[in-house]
């Protein structure tokens, strides 16, 4: 498994812990994990920008993980914390899992 790939499963892996708090209603301990996640999340998409840049075959919708990011902004900012959680899980997640099974 490449480096790039290990990254990226290991940051779905913190963003699901992550959004397990959340779901639990555990916000401050939530939050706290969520700050060290932010940065692995911005490390991640980094490192699949830099992916697909290397890889020609490599098929990613930039706009969907923008997309994603932004409407998880937007409820954080609302501190509607079930709503971004769902965000991370279903949409953000779930989509770099995706794009996992594309890596080598």
């Amino acid at each position: 498994m490449s480096q790039e790939k290990e990254l990226i499963i290991e940051t779905i892996d913190d963003i699901r812990g992550t959004v397990e708090l959340f779901y639990q209603q555990k916000q401050k301990q939530a939050l706290g994990r969520l700050e060290a996640t932010i940065g692995k999340i911005t490390i991640a998409v980094d490192t699949l920008f830099a992916y697909k840049e290397a890889n020609d075959g490599f098929e990613m919708d930039e706009e969907k993980l923008r997309d994603s990011l932004k409407e998880c902004m937007g409820a954080l900012e609302e501190s509607d914390f079930i709503l971004m959680a769902d965000i991370l899980q279903y949409d953000f997640a779930e989509y770099m899992e995706k794009l996992t099974e594309q890596m080598n």
